[in-house]
């Protein structure tokens, strides 16, 4: 969870490690600067440092990104970091905005972990806290916002075409789609919660179960973690690179969509804003709605349905952040206090129907 750091990594002998790495890899006359934190406000899950690698002659000069497994648990029970790398590998040839080339390396004799590598995109990345309230993209003005919302919209759609007989590792082993998702996920709570599960968590799932849409939806590629906050944009609110891909996996483009949505509405819930839309370069719910089904060619099926199975995947990954903190010693920290869920998806739950 962003802010969060399970172990303090030892930066100077994590870049001499890099640095043998680096010669082996991109050329035996090459230097790997100090490391230092990519992000300090992105990144739920693994470590991503950032460093540049340089050669004096030509006057080389490269800035990467590492991202790594977090040392002593975190956010997933398995990190599958060549699949990440091949997803990207996969969307950035068929045109979609990703860092490139990543370097997969597997062998843990050189920093004692797994690790992928990739270009650095330096550019704005919008909060999920606060972008409708303060900061780069809430001062740029309408303007750059719709560049951006536009240029978003457009992500989605290209990220949906990509063949998904390309990307036969991102089925889950209980099947592609909702259901296996659903499976993938239930699993995911019990080990996230030391099967502590909250009984509204066991209610969330129930809700879902009942609600899953009978009519069937063509299956796409799926991002996974649809929001702002995974891309880096330009001055003027261009996408540059769409990142975080751990969550990839296999599903109808209902739910990508309903992730944007949803998270939407979390965050203005969260920020105490009402209004609808919450930046003025942006669309309404409904007419973003209508967009969507326009580029997409045909009518969103189980839209409610979507916005909760991604509130209750979100929650999981809450929970679990909140295990973490606890066996960090960090009980006094503010996110234990969060809702798992916002007050409109209990209020759906506990009420037992779409509202």
């Amino acid at each position: 969870m962003a802010g969060i750091t399970l172990a303090r990594r030892d930066f100077a002998d994590a870049r001499e490690r890099l640095q043998g790495w680096a010669q082996h890899r991109l050329g035996a006359g090459v230097q790997v600067s100090e490391l230092s934190v990519a992000n300090r406000a992105a990144g739920w899950s693994s470590e991503t440092l950032a460093f540049t690698v340089t050669e004096q002659s030509p006057g080389y000069a490269q800035q990467y990104v590492i991202r790594i497994p977090p040392a002593g648990g975190g956010m997933f029970e398995h990190y599958d970091l060549e699949g990440q790398t091949r997803t990207q590998e996969l969307l950035h040839r068929h045109g979609i905005a990703t860092p490139s080339p990543v370097y997969y390396e597997p062998d843990l004799a050189w920093i004692g972990s797994p690790f992928m590598v990739m270009p650095r995109i330096i550019g704005h990345t919008p909060s999920d806290t606060s972008y409708a309230t303060r900061g780069w993209l809430h001062d740029a003005g309408p303007e750059v916002q719709r560049r951006l919302h536009d240029s978003f919209l457009d992500l989605l759609i290209a990220i949906q075409r990509v063949p998904i007989e390309q990307a036969s590792w991102l089925v889950r082993p209980e099947g592609p789609g909702v259901r296996g998702e659903l499976a993938w996920w239930r699993e995911y709570l019990s080990w996230a919660t030391d099967n502590d599960v909250p009984e509204l968590m066991v209610d969330a799932f129930s809700w879902l179960d009942r609600h899953q849409p009978q009519e069937e939806t063509p299956l796409a590629l799926s991002w996974g973690d649809a929001r702002l906050s995974n891309t880096i944009c330009d001055d003027a609110g261009v996408i540059m690179a769409a990142i975080d891909w751990e969550q990839a996996c296999v599903c109808p483009a209902e739910a990508d969509f309903g992730w944007w949505l949803a998270t939407r509405r979390q965050t203005m819930e969260v920020q105490g804003v009402r209004a609808d839309p919450e930046l003025p370069g942006f669309d309404s719910r409904e007419q973003v709605i209508g967009r969507y089904q326009d580029l997409l060619g045909r009518k969103l099926i189980g839209l409610d349905f979507y916005e909760m199975f991604s509130m209750v995947r979100m929650a999981c990954c809450i929970l679990r952040t909140q295990v973490l903190l606890r066996n960090l010693g960090q009980t006094d920290h503010g996110f234990l206090r969060a809702p798992i869920l916002p007050s409109w998806a209990t209020a759906m739950i506990r009420e037992g129907s779409p509202t």
